[in-house]
C-alpha cells in the first residue's frame, strides 16, 4: 500500500538576467498546490538584480529552496545540470525563468507519474508570444502507454516536443541512464534531452491538460536569415544535437516509421540545410569539407532515400540529387540567391 506521504519534487529554475519576470515565475511555483516542493534557482552569473529579487521571495516563501550562484556563465544546459546535481527530490521538474504554470501543474504531473509508475510524464502547454500578444495551445488528443508510440507521433509531426519544462522525471531514471544536458551547446539541447529520455524509458505517460505557459520571444530564436552569421553557427549546434538524439533513438527502436523518418528525412534534411546555409554564408571551405562526405556509400544511400518522402517534401529529394551530382552548381545557385536578397 502506498504511503500518504508524498515524495519531494524538485523544481529547477535556471536564471540569467531575469529581474523583470523572475518574481512572477517564482510566485507561480510557490503557489503550487503540491506541498512537498523544493525550489532550486541556479543563477548563471546574472549582471542585474535577479539574485537579490529571488532571495527575498524565496526566503519568505515557506518553501524548501536552494539559491545557487554559478561562477562561470555556462548557458541553460550547464545551469540545469548544476541544479540536477544539487536536487534532493525523488522527481525533477525544469522551469524557465520567465514562464508560468497552473496551480495544479506539479500535483497533476506527480499524480500521473505515481499512478502509472512511469519514468517521465508530460502535459499540454500554451505558448504566449510577446510580439503579437497571442496564445497558442499544444495538446495531444492521443494518450499512449509505450514510449515508442510517442516517438512515432513526434516523427509524423503530430506531437510537439519543444522543451523539458512541461515534463516531470524520476530522478533515479535520469541518474541511471546518465541523462544530462549537453553543455557544449545552447540551442535544441532540450529536444535532445527529451528524445533520449523517451528512447531509453520503459514507460511514458501524458496528462491531457494545458498546465504550463511558455513565454515566447521570437527575437531569441534562430531564424532563416542567412545574412546573420550567428544563425549559421547556431544551426551547427542544432545539427549535432539532433544527430545525437537520432542515433540514440535508432539504438533503442526497431519501429520502421521512426527509423525511416530519422534516416531518410531528419538526417538528410538537416545536413542539406547545413550545406545550404554555408553556401548562402559564402563559406566555400566549410561547404567543400561537408560535401566530401558524399564519397561514402552509406551517406549517398541516405541522401537518395529521401525519395521515400517525395510526396511530403519533394524539394528535399531534388536538392539532395543536386548536392550529390552537381555540388558546385548548387553552391553557385545558393550563394547567388543570397547576394540578390542582400
Amino acid at each position: 500500500m502506498k504511503s500518504n506521504i508524498k515524495s519531494l519534487v524538485t523544481v529547477i529554475v535556471p536564471a540569467y538576467n531575469g529581474e523583470k519576470f523572475i518574481a512572477q515565475t517564482l510566485e507561480s511555483i510557490i503557489n503550487q498546490d503540491y506541498k512537498n516542493l523544493e525550489i532550486i534557482l541556479v543563477d548563471d552569473v546574472s549582471t542585474d538584480n535577479t539574485v537579490e529579487i529571488s532571495r527575498k521571495i524565496l526566503e519568505n516563501s515557506g518553501r524548501k529552496f536552494q539559491l545557487i550562484k554559478r561562477t562561470v556563465n555556462g548557458h541553460q544546459s550547464a545551469a540545469r545540470n548544476t541544479g540536477l546535481d544539487a536536487a534532493n527530490g525523488d522527481y525533477i521538474i525544469f522551469f524557465d525563468h520567465d514562464d508560468l504554470a497552473e496551480k495544479n501543474f506539479v500535483s497533476s504531473l506527480y499524480k500521473e507519474i505515481e499512478d502509472k509508475n512511469a519514468d517521465l510524464v508530460f502535459c499540454g502547454f500554451r505558448e504566449y508570444s510577446k510580439t503579437d500578444k497571442k496564445y497558442k495551445e499544444f495538446i495531444s488528443e492521443k494518450i499512449f502507454s509505450r514510449p515508442e508510440d510517442y516517438l512515432k507521433e513526434w516523427a509524423t509531426e503530430k506531437l510537439e516536443l519543444s522543451s523539458v519544462w512541461n515534463f516531470i522525471f524520476k530522478k533515479d531514471f535520469l541518474v541511471k541512464n546518465h541523462l544530462r544536458f549537453p553543455e557544449d551547446c545552447y540551442i535544441f539541447e532540450d529536444v535532445e534531452f527529451i528524445l533520449k529520455a523517451i528512447a531509453v524509458s520503459s514507460s511514458v505517460s501524458y496528462v491531457n491538460s494545458v498546465l504550463y505557459t511558455h513565454v515566447y520571444n521570437p527575437t531569441q530564436q534562430t531564424t532563416a536569415d542567412v545574412k546573420n552569421r550567428e544563425n549559421y553557427k547556431n544551426f551547427s549546434q542544432k545539427f549535432f544535437t539532433l544527430r545525437r538524439a537520432g542515433r540514440c533513438i535508432l539504438k533503442h527502436t526497431d519501429n520502421k516509421v521512426i527509423r525511416n523518418y530519422i534516416l531518410s528525412y531528419l538526417f538528410p534534411e538537416k545536413f542539406l540545410k547545413w550545406c545550404t546555409l554555408s553556401a548562402c554564408a559564402g563559406d566555400y571551405d566549410f561547404y567543400r569539407n561537408k560535401i566530401k562526405h558524399f564519397r561514402h556509400k552509406k551517406v549517398r544511400e541516405i541522401m537518395l532515400s529521401t525519395f521515400k518522402f517525395i510526396f511530403r517534401e519533394p524539394e528535399l529529394f531534388f536538392k539532395s540529387l543536386m548536392l550529390l551530382y552537381a555540388p558546385n552548381l548548387y553552391y553557385k545557385i545558393r550563394s547567388r540567391k543570397s547576394k540578390i536578397k542582400e
